[in-house]
């Protein structure tokens, strides 16, 4: 049997450490180990980028129910329009 490279095969906690931060995990499979301040540089940069996505997810919904919002008084207008 062949040998598998090591580097070839990504396991299920991997997958989880990637989608919470790919950079983290690139590192990780490099032998990079964070130290002082580049931990804490990550700890800031996660609580700053949640932060913003949190923002954006309400900003977003926001953007909905003012559509929704808009397109009901466009339809009211379209009534009263051909009603008189």
């Amino acid at each position: 049997m062949s040998q598998i490279n090591r580097r070839l095969i990504i396991n299920a906690s991997e997958v989880g450490e990637f989608v919470y931060c790919a950079k983290a995990w690139y590192l990780k499979r490099c032998g990079e180990v964070p130290q002082g301040s580049q931990l804490d540089e990550g700890v800031v940069f996660h609580e700053e980028h949640g932060t913003t996505v949190a923002q954006a997810a309400r900003l977003h919904k926001a953007g909905e129910r003012l559509s929704i919002i808009g397109l009901f008084l466009l339809v009211a207008l379209a009534l009263i329009w051909f009603a008189g």
